[in-house]
């Protein structure tokens, strides 16, 4: 179909621009002009802005293979288009002789309007009671605007613009670089509604929108519900894009601005708490005479804190005041799902927190405890040597109150704690020299109470603290030799070294610090006699000084007295100040007055010219002595089984009567003895057993034959059963325990007891 067939069936002359040469004249209708063509529209048959049908599309759709039904479907569509095109015109025509002469709108008052439109979003006008009953359809989003309307680049550049400096503020604000400002965010600035074709082409035909409504609403509909096959429909989806689009940008405007409103309060916040903590810790600083600018430093560090030390202090606040066990349950769960979140500080103030959650460690049967030893484990080379130090000290708290209730907490909890004291040895072992002395002193008090033992430990610890004992305090280095001795360790170099360094500082020593090194050194059977006078001498003379005469009690000079005498060092000052003590108590303990009983036997047997000058009455040493055999029973020092078994033995070597756990006439035990009669007090053959509870482990010795070390105790009442002329011979139960049968037993013991001399049959 041609275009001059077209412009016939339409009733409309054709276009001058559109005659060619040839067929100039044939078209008919004279030289009369088309009506002006608006902007030509976005779609093939889409009705064009300025009022003219589309011309058709010469060779089908651009993209398109050649269809020719699809070609002759589209020359029947607008054959339907240019008829109801031409029946419009004619309609208008006849409207418009009766409309009154003049413009057809006010060309200033749209300007005015459109920068209205550009300054603030426009409002919507109130719709003529005339299209009540039949509203008007939404106007598509992408259509094409007037000259006067701002346009939709405009609009989009401003949104970007402003999405920019809402992105770039917020990011200021996080950073704490800048102020925030007090002036909310422009709304989001939006498109005029573009006016719709049908208006356009009625204002353009010189009809008002009341005489061409009706007749314009009916053919846009018919014209948008015109779908070809295979096509979508472009109206729908020119209408749905842009307000995809905006809802988009609008949200991210919103987010944008609740993002900057939370940063901004945050940072007031934090700005007004930091102020109000300054000003109150000056304040109080003033008024003590303290404030100084480290203070306010630490002020201002303290807080420096983040969203996540907030988050960890409401959840220890929730974990402390859990009672409900579906509470308990949750505060568990989470607090294992964020461990490996946390720092090394916050784990500790948590393990720390934990002590004061009864509900949580005994939860499912100290489950979650084991659980939590799991995760510490791998996490230890994280923790500085104080937050170390805190861990081992927790975990220690923890295993003594398992092993003390293990109803309550099972198994599992038990065997993890054992494994992290394993990891936590190791672990401390290569970075010995970087903890504190106070610090290494809490880390071995720990594993001494949960009855760790591994013997390579502690003599790396030894070997530490013999680096750099001049370094410790005297009271550090004090409480480092009674952990070893309460594990029955001693490393030679270590206490002579500790003993030369505390006698140049005696005076430093407190009163109970004098008795404990007086005591690790006895009990290790460690003589070393400058030590005993300097400490000697400091006791007497705080005795006798009026300001310090309270420091020690009667007991304590008991005490002080029988560790002298266990490390065979004499000081008759320190003696005499006791006896005055005890004139002057009405009542001593019963541990003192068997100290007391071996000190006045130690006396007798070993100082007796210096002794006899203030020894005690013959009927106060018969008293305590019975006091001695009532208080001083066995002490199992060493296996029943064992003791029967050397018992055996003798008695099928000599010829007497054997008695097992033999008080002697002096009062002390002995293990095994032979007595010539019944009726004896003290035998012609004693045996005494070494065991782990008599002797002490030397960590400096890797010979097995000298790293055992007989305990003070032991040996002070083994040098007195000799003193008094008694034949005494010992037996280290390990070298008995490897005999295998009774012969054997014999012949080793009949090896001991022939350095005696004639005991044997």
């Amino acid at each position: 179909m041609s275009l001059a067939t077209l412009c016939s069936l339409a009733g409309v002359p054709m276009p001058a621009g559109d005659r060619d040469d040839g067929r100039s004249g044939r078209g008919g209708g004279g030289a009369a002009a088309a009506p002006p063509a608006g902007p030509v529209g976005g779609f093939p048959g889409m009705p064009p802005m300025g009022g003219m049908p589309p011309m058709p599309v010469p060779g089908g759709v651009p993209g398109m293979p050649e269809n020719h039904q699809m070609q002759q479907n589209l020359n029947d569509y607008y054959t339907r288009m240019w008829s109801s095109y031409a029946m419009q015109q004619q309609s208008d025509k006849m409207k418009a002789a009766q409309m009154p002469t003049g413009p057809a709108f006010d060309k200033e008052a749209l300007a005015r309007l459109a920068e209205r439109a550009a300054q603030a979003p426009p409002e919507p006008p109130a719709q003529p009671p005339a299209y009540e009953e039949q509203p008007a359809p939404a106007p598509p989003a992408h259509a094409e605007q007037s000259d006067h309307a701002p346009k939709a680049s405009d609009a989009t550049s401003s949104l970007e613009a402003e999405v920019a400096r809402l992105r770039a503020e917020n990011e200021r604000l996080r950073a704490g670089t800048s102020q925030m400002s007090q002036s909310p965010p422009p709304a989001a600035p939006t498109a005029p509604a573009a006016l719709s074709s049908t208006s356009m082409a009625s204002s353009a035909a010189g009809m008002g929108p009341g005489q061409s409504m009706g007749m314009t609403i009916n053919q846009q509909k018919r014209v948008a519900d015109v779908t070809l096959k295979g096509f979508l429909n472009p109206r729908a989806m020119e209408a749905q894009k842009p307000q995809k689009d905006d809802e988009s940008v609008q949200k991210m405007l919103e987010r944008l601005q609740g993002n900057v409103e939370q940063t901004k309060h945050a940072v007031e916040l934090n700005q007004e708490q930091m102020k109000a903590r300054a000003a109150q810790m000056r304040a109080s600083g003033q008024a003590m005479g303290a404030w100084s600018p480290e203070v306010g430093l630490n002020a201002f560090r303290e807080d420096l804190r983040t969203r996540a030390d907030f988050e960890f202090e409401a959840l220890t606040s929730r974990m402390q005041s859990a009672t409900e066990p579906a509470d308990m349950d949750n505060i568990a769960r989470e607090v294992l799902i964020r461990f490996s979140s946390f720092n090394p500080q916050q784990v500790v103030e948590l393990l720390q927190k934990l002590d004061g959650a009864s509900g949580l460690q005994h939860h499912q049967g100290g489950d979650f405890l084991a659980e939590m030893s799991r995760l510490v484990v791998p996490r230890l080379k994280e923790f500085s040597s104080s937050q170390f130090t805190s861990l081992t000290s927790t975990f220690a708290s923890w295993s003594s109150e398992a092993r003390a209730d293990s109803r309550k907490r099972g198994g599992r909890f038990v065997e993890f704690s054992k494994a992290f004291f394993n990891a936590a040895a190791q672990e401390m072992s290569v970075r010995l020299m970087t903890f504190a002395p106070h610090e290494l002193n809490c880390c071995l008090a720990a594993f001494v109470s949960v009855g760790f033992s591994d013997h390579k430990f502690f003599a790396s610890v030894s070997r530490a603290a013999l680096a750099r004992h001049s370094s410790f305090a005297p009271v550090q280095l004090t409480a480092l030799l009674a952990i070893l001795s309460e594990m029955r360790l001693v490393h030679g170099d270590l206490f002579n070294a500790a003993a030369g360094f505390l006698t140049t500082r005696a005076k430093e020593l407190r009163p109970v610090d004098i008795i404990r090194v007086l005591r690790s050194f006895s009990k290790c059977n460690m003589q070393h006699q400058g030590l005993c006078k300097a400490v000697s001498d400091e006791v007497v003379s705080r005795t006798r000084d009026p300001k310090t005469a309270g420091s020690f009690k009667a007991e304590d000079l008991c005490e002080i007295s029988w560790a002298l005498m266990v490390l065979n060092h004499y000081h008759e000052g320190i003696f005499r100040t006791m006896f005055q003590y005890l004139e002057k108590t009405p009542t001593i303990a019963a541990d003192a007055l068997l100290q007391l009983y071996e000190c006045h036997l130690a006396l007798q047997a070993e100082y007796s010219d210096q002794y006899k000058r203030y020894q005690i009455d013959p009927d106060l040493a018969d008293t305590l002595e019975d006091h001695y055999k009532d208080y001083r029973k066995d002490e199992r020092r060493c296996s029943e089984k064992q003791r029967n078994d050397v018992a055996s033995a003798l008695k099928s070597l000599v010829d007497g009567s054997v008695h097992v756990n033999h008080r002697t006439s002096s009062g002390l035990l002995v293990d095994v003895a032979a007595l010539r009669k019944r009726s004896s007090t003290d035998g012609f053959v004693h045996v005494d057993l070494d065991s782990n509870v008599t002797t002490v482990r030397a960590l400096d010795q890797e010979d097995p034959a000298q790293a055992l070390v007989t305990e003070g105790a032991v040996a002070l009442r083994r040098r007195l059963i000799q003193k008094a002329g008694l034949r005494l011979v010992t037996v280290r139960e390990s070298d008995w325990r490897d005999l295998d049968d009774s012969k054997d037993k014999r012949r080793f013991l009949r090896s001991l007891l022939s350095a005696l001399g004639d005991v044997l049959e």
